[in-house]
């Protein structure tokens, strides 16, 4: 691996981690049917649009708090207690987080919706990761170790308290 370039490969492609999110409670076939797929690290369209994408993938709850924070700072910049550089810094800030956590809330809002995290893949795109996934989905289990016959306990060690044998001995 290049020291420069995470996860790159001998070809000189990138590689990406995507989390499957699926739903349990349906039936195997039908759960990995809708599982959905979020490239995890930064989401360049959540840094760019910010509270556009938050409506686009329906989150609600973020977008009510960077509602809540924009009117926040609205306000104290109307009322004079923040300077309109500070006002742009803030933005830049409530940008840069969409930006870096914003598959995060997606993935959070995919498990209150009843589709937890199934698994974690490391791909060069999305179909790739996908393939992964269901090869590893549909995989017979792996055999389980077998155990010993009965193995004898350890034996017991001598009535020594550290280095030295116990009082009255």
């Amino acid at each position: 691996m290049d020291q420069g370039r995470p996860f790159a490969t001998d070809g000189g492609t990138r590689m990406a981690i995507y989390a499957v999110h699926c739903s349990t409670g349906e039936g195997d076939a039908a759960a990995l049917e809708r599982a959905e797929l979020l490239k995890l690290g930064l989401c360049r369209a959540a840094f760019v649009l910010g509270p556009i994408w938050l409506v686009a993938h329906r989150l609600w709850r973020p977008l009510a708090l960077w509602l809540l924070g924009a009117a926040l700072v609205g306000f104290a910049a109307a009322a004079g207690v923040l300077s309109a550089d500070a006002t742009i810094w803030l933005y830049a800030l409530s940008a840069l987080y969409l930006g870096l956590e914003g598959r995060a809330l997606q993935g959070a809002a995919l498990t209150r919706g009843g589709r937890p995290l199934a698994d974690v893949v490391c791909a060069r795109d999305a179909s790739t990761a996908e393939l992964g996934f269901f090869a590893r989905a549909f995989a017979p289990p792996a055999p389980r170790a077998t155990q010993r016959a009965s193995v004898a306990p350890p034996p017991t060690p001598p009535d020594v308290l550290g280095l030295f044998p116990e009082a009255g001995r």
